[in-house]
């Protein structure tokens, strides 16, 4: 089963969400917006639009004013994340060095710095995700709204924040970023790792690494695509306003109610 884990399904995972990656978005990029529904007040350029959009992605705007209890978990939880994937991939990739190749600070205290920060995102993200819990069980309204899918996401992010953070907290049964980084390699190098690898005998590692597979698996079909597909949506309803609206070719906007081609009326009646 380890070898399996860590030697085949990282493919398979990589791949599935690679493909449905790109065929969700495939979907949305072909779908047609037969009216104009950007919201006004809206901007009139396309930098404006993108400087909304970038100020919604970051400060999560909307949902601030929606819900301020909502924001408060949600926002803390996404930056805590984020900030923990740009960590795994600095400190893994940099084997905790990073500030110490910028000039900051000296080998030592860049690898202490990695592994603070690494470890109080940690903390941070699971008070956060244990928050939106029980802000699902505890508040009817939330509680009437949920599907057993949005416990199911929480569910496993936390479980895989609760595996990473006991290997933070008990160093004997964490893992170095020196061999995770010559595991990484051996993958993207497809060259098969040897049994006396640290990694093959880190239970709690192979087991945080499937967590992370299972989700990788199943991000593409769930509500947690979300992620690349707020971009989307926050185009569709920020873009600039343009009259007329851009229809389905063949539609007279503003016009009889008639198609130009096509062989029905606006209606939907056969000419």
């Amino acid at each position: 089963m380890t070898y399996f884990i860590l030697q085949i399904l990282p493919y398979i995972s990589v791949s599935v969400l690679i493909i449905g990656l790109l065929y969700r978005m495939g979907r949305w990029a072909s779908g047609r917006i037969v009216h104009n529904i950007t919201l006004t007040p809206a901007p009139t350029t396309q930098a404006g639009a993108l400087l909304d959009i970038a100020a919604e992605v970051v400060f999560f705007k909307s949902l601030y004013k929606a819900d301020k209890s909502l924001w408060s978990g949600g926002w803390i939880m996404h930056v805590a994340l984020f900030s923990i994937l740009g960590g795994h991939i600095m400190g893994i990739g940099l084997l905790g060095l990073q500030f110490y190749y910028i000039g900051l600070t000296s080998e030592h205290t860049s690898e202490y710095l990695s592994n603070l920060l690494g470890t109080s995102f940690g903390v941070v993200v699971l008070l956060a995700l244990l928050y939106l819990l029980y802000r699902r069980m505890a508040i009817n309204e939330v509680k009437q709204l949920s599907a057993p899918s949005d416990y199911l996401h929480l569910l496993m992010l936390i479980a895989i924040v609760t595996v990473g953070n006991i290997m933070r907290f008990v160093p004997e049964w964490g893992i170095h970023y020196e061999p995770v980084r010559n595991y990484v390699a051996n993958l993207l190098t497809l060259t098969p790792i040897t049994p006396d690898m640290e990694v093959m005998h880190k239970p709690l590692f192979v087991l945080h690494l499937l967590l992370v597979q299972i989700l990788m698996i199943y991000l593409p079909f769930s509500k947690l695509l979300h992620i690349p597909g707020m971009f989307a949506h926050r185009w569709i309803i920020n873009r600039p306003y343009v009259e007329p609206a851009p229809g389905m070719p063949g539609v007279a906007v503003g016009g009889t109610g008639h198609a130009v081609s096509g062989g029905q009326s606006a209606s939907g009646g056969v000419q």
